[in-house]
């Protein structure tokens, strides 16, 4: 039996899945443009939504053997999972190994600024929530 708090966190999981998965793929779109290589949205899409699946398998695994959070397994996980789909992108998108790294390279960068602007936005809206709260109280004399 599924309580309401369990299922309004499997729907917010696949909510925050669906909105990562979309700002990744934008990400390496608009890297993959940038690069000269013409490839649909959709297959930016269905080839990330591979990379992220076999990403968070390897992930998984590596966090398994380990038990505990080590970050020596962490690190060995990321560096495989970046040769991964280092090599899925190659294959996928049809380009040769450098501007599949420069297009890995560039996706997080973009990736990173897509992030660092929505959490301002998120970090400003909730500044003006907050204060809007607290905006009657006074110091005690």
């Amino acid at each position: 039996m599924v309580t309401g708090s369990l299922a309004l966190g499997i729907v917010g999981f696949i909510v925050v899945f669906i909105f990562a998965w979309i700002i990744y793929s934008l990400s390496v779109y608009i890297s993959v443009r940038i690069i000269g290589v013409q490839v649909p949205f959709l297959r930016a899409l269905f080839v990330t939504l591979i990379v992220s699946i076999v990403s968070y398998i390897i992930n998984l695994v590596a966090a398994g053997f380990a038990l505990t959070f080590n970050l020596a397994i962490f690190i060995i996980g990321v560096i495989v999972s970046f040769v991964i789909a280092l090599i899925i992108y190659k294959y996928l998108f049809d380009m040769d190994w450098i501007k599949t790294f420069v297009m890995l390279i560039i996706a997080s960068v973009i990736l990173f600024g897509i992030i660092l602007i929505l959490a301002l936005i998120l970090a400003a809206i909730g500044y003006l929530a907050l204060g809007s709260a607290f905006s009657s109280l006074s110091a005690a004399p």
